[in-house]
């Protein structure tokens, strides 16, 4: 599994990735949610992720487009619910999209908080729509995340 390279990305949670059961990062007016392929607009699924030397990343929302916001929390903490940050927000939110150790295809990545010992995860609260949260860290690929190109032509 190579180096995540900078692109315009679908970020589908693992496992299932590619299954019926596939949730996918989503940006709405909610805010930052997880849903079914194709259940909303794709332009909502795509995200660019710009990856910089040091192994950060920002991952940005509308693909393709300035201004645009960032994938973003208020605090690094526990529980801190995943949200997009202000519109061309600076210094932009970054985050640590580290391969898991596991090697299934698609290819599953961890986005974690540089420095911290926190993830984003699909939260395990029942609400609607689902919303991301930080966790702690693991390498259990519940918490996993395949980064699928987007193809255009």
């Amino acid at each position: 599994m190579g180096t995540l390279k900078s692109g315009v990305y679908r970020i589908v949670s693992w496992p299932d990735a590619l299954g019926s059961e596939a949730r996918v990062l989503t940006a709405s007016e909610e805010g930052v949610t997880v849903t079914a392929p194709g259940a909303a607009p794709e332009r909502e699924q795509e995200w660019s992720v710009e990856v910089k030397d040091d192994g950060t990343a920002a991952i940005q929302f509308p693909a393709r487009l300035f201004p645009s916001r960032s994938l973003s929390y208020k605090e690094p903490e526990k529980g801190e619910r995943v949200i997009l940050g202000p519109v061309s927000d600076f210094p932009t939110r970054e985050w640590k999209i580290e391969p898991a150790p596991q090697q299934p295809l698609p290819a599953p990545y961890f986005i974690r908080v540089p420095d911290k010992d926190l993830q984003m995860v699909v939260s395990p609260k029942r609400i609607f729509p689902t919303e991301l949260e930080l966790a702690p860290s693991d390498v259990d690929l519940q918490n996993a995340w395949a980064l699928l190109p987007v193809e255009r032509d």
